[in-house]
């Protein structure tokens, strides 16, 4: 599948996006929305893929956010069409039954931060820079990004970081918890195909289903996380995957997971 704004490359189990505007510092814009929402919902289809990578092309930037030069001229309606827009495109990220690698070099900033929050595991390269700058152009990250923040990393900490648009380092993301993996930059690939290479050796049911109960848990009120949790770990223990895990386990050897 070609796309305007992206690129898919498949190695194996292993899918990689990769944002691929890279004079505009990977930026998005409602085109670059309608390319990865068709990418996602292909991948979610396709059972031969069992980890996905998300990356920037270039060294600059993983995404430098929004295409400012686009939302210039949004208007009116316009800015909550892009908004959904952009939420769908997180939502997907977060609800497609593989798990989501967000590799970072250079900015990831605005919407660039989020799409990185959208994916299940972060790793980003010491160099790499984060932030919510919007409040400095008049407006704010109005595609989920304030109440997704606020659940990942608290209240003070987001308030923070989205009132005084101020940026950050890796490091400091690291502390925060937005970034799961800090690594030195000549060792981002090793790290992203590491961890992605790991996931892929395990069922995709199993993935699928902790994922189900970890949206739970972000989206819902305590008591019914709960009984998603529960209905989740019953659809595992339902699997065929299930029965290879133990039996291979009991028998010593490699599990051969099917995903089914």
């Amino acid at each position: 599948m070609q796309f305007e704004t992206i690129l898919q490359e498949n190695n194996g189990p292993i899918a990689t996006i990769i944002m691929n505007r890279p004079d505009a510092l990977n930026a998005l814009n409602i085109q670059v929305f309608k390319d990865l929402t068709a990418c996602l919902l292909a991948i979610a289809k396709n059972r031969e893929i069992r980890v996905v990578v998300i990356k920037g092309a270039g060294e600059r930037a993983f995404v430098a956010g929004a295409d400012i030069k686009e939302m210039a001229d949004i208007k009116g309606a316009m800015s909550s069409e892009r908004s959904y827009l952009g939420m769908h495109v997180y939502d997907l990220l977060r609800h497609i039954p593989q798990p989501v690698i967000a590799s970072i070099n250079g900015y990831a900033l605005g919407g660039g931060m989020l799409l990185a929050m959208a994916c299940d595991i972060r790793v980003a390269a010491e160099g790499a820079t984060f932030g919510y700058p919007e409040i400095k152009l008049g407006i704010f990250p109005g595609t989920g990004g304030t109440i997704l923040l606020d659940r990942l990393i608290g209240s003070a900490n987001a308030r923070a970081i989205c009132l005084t648009g101020e940026l950050f380092d890796a490091p400091r993301a690291y502390q925060l918890g937005l970034v799961t993996h800090l690594v030195a930059k000549d060792a981002l690939v090793a790290e992203t195909a590491r961890l992605a290479e790991l996931m892929a050796g395990y069922s995709p049911v199993a993935l699928h289903e902790t994922k189900c109960a970890l949206n739970a848990s972000l989206e819902m009120a305590f008591e019914a996380a709960r009984e998603a949790e529960v209905a989740a770990h019953a659809r595992c223990f339902a699997s065929n995957d299930r029965f290879e895990g133990m039996n291979a386990f009991i028998e010593k050897r490699s599990p051969d997971f099917r995903g089914d």
